[in-house]
């Protein structure tokens, strides 16, 4: 399951690396931002396609799907491999979101099948912890995929990839049930996002992640250019994003180990204040300085507003499934559709005002931290009277 809900990662990470050698093969300007659009069609594939994974996860079961998903992941892989202009390039980057929704959704999916509560947020912190272990190999695997011979190479990559988790699943069993199975009809399915969106819980939680990572995903479609264009340091970018992932394992080895002693609640509201104190702080330290602060101080406050959120989403998105029990295939469809969808939207309006400075970070990663710690409280006053 780390290994699939990474599969997305895989297909991002190993590709940042790749954007200064693919902005003159496609004719673009050294400082051009249309191939942040390789990530937001990316994100907005992986959107739409879990509007698809779920209910067909609830009608026929977890295993089938996942081989379908990984063998279009492959196919879109050589596609964007073979592109011949940036416009087949980015087709094939929508095609391989979209199939990388059904790993990740398909992972929730499972793990709700056999967890619940806290227990369900402890198995979900130790599969991201493996998850974030990808991005310390990744960027270094595409530079070096890139240095041998092509950016052509990390989308490659990306199909070998998914080859070997589909011979890998081949030993997973099934965990939906015959009897837990929902009859796949178009009243059934909206029904189902139905009484999704309308538990207060579920929704609440999940748009408080949604809006934890609009400022999260700006982090990954912007940081290759901060480095390079707003503060000259290209050779920094690699090192950072591996420290970075370095961290976020970290911090979700701690946060498992936290669940040990506290219950999953009270644990995201803790990390959504954190999320918005550093954030706070992150602000405060780029408007002092006219939007431009100092590498180090902003790679600090940076680094912690991130481990913040890398603290709370994993349990928040557990929170957001336990209501759900049979449809958690649905479940998991809505939640990554609003984090995914909704989050690209969202990280976009950051990613297209950064221009010479870091000052739209700072007051996205504020704004969305805010908004994420209301929807939060919005969700704990409903579980807390469904407890009374």
């Amino acid at each position: 399951m780390a290994l699939a809900s990474a599969m997305a990662a895989i297909a991002i990470d190993t590709l940042l690396p790749a954007f200064e050698q693919m902005r003159p093969a496609f004719g673009l300007d050294s400082d051009s931002t249309r191939l942040s659009l390789t990530l937001t069609l990316f994100f907005a594939g992986m959107a739409l396609g879990t509007l698809f994974y779920g209910p067909l996860a609830d009608a026929i079961g977890r295993k089938p799907l996942l081989f379908v998903s990984l063998g279009l992941y492959a196919a879109a892989a050589v596609v964007g491999a073979l592109a011949p202009s940036l416009e087949v390039l980015l087709a094939s980057r929508f095609v391989w979101g979209f199939a990388a929704a059904g790993p990740r959704t398909l992972t929730q999916a499972i793990v709700r099948d056999r967890f619940s509560g806290t227990a369900m947020a402890r198995a979900m912190t130790l599969i991201q912890t493996a998850f974030f272990l990808g991005p310390i190999l990744a960027p270094i695997l595409g530079k070096g995929l890139v240095a041998l011979g092509s950016w052509r190479y990390v989308m490659v990559f990306g199909a070998v990839s998914a080859g070997v988790l589909a011979l890998w699943s081949l030993r997973l069993p099934e965990t939906l049930a015959e009897e837990n199975r929902r009859p796949l009809t178009v009243g059934n399915t909206i029904a189902g996002f139905r009484s999704v969106i309308a538990n207060r819980t579920t929704l609440g939680y999940t748009l408080a992640v949604t809006f934890g990572f609009g400022a999260f995903f700006s982090f990954l479609a912007s940081s290759e250019l901060i480095f390079v264009d707003v503060y000259s340091r290209p050779s920094w970018f690699v090192p950072y994003f591996s420290t970075m992932s370095t961290i976020a394992a970290g911090v979700s080895v701690m946060t498992n180990r936290m669940l040990r002693r506290v219950e999953a609640g009270p644990l995201a509201l803790r990390s959504g204040v954190a999320l918005v104190v550093t954030s706070g702080a992150l602000l405060a330290a780029t408007a002092a300085a006219s939007g431009l602060p100092r590498i180090g101080v902003w790679i600090l406050l940076f680094s912690l507003a991130n481990a913040s959120f890398i603290g709370f989403f994993p349990v928040a998105i557990s929170l957001a499934l336990e209501p759900m029990g049979a449809m958690a295939g649905t479940a998991a469809a809505v939640v990554g559709f609003c984090t995914t969808g909704v989050g690209a939207v969202l990280a976009a309006i950051t990613d297209r005002a950064i221009d010479g400075d870091v000052m739209p970070i700072g007051v996205s990663y504020f704004v969305y931290g805010v908004l994420a710690l209301a929807c939060q409280l919005w969700a704990r006053r409903e579980t807390r009277r469904a407890a009374a």
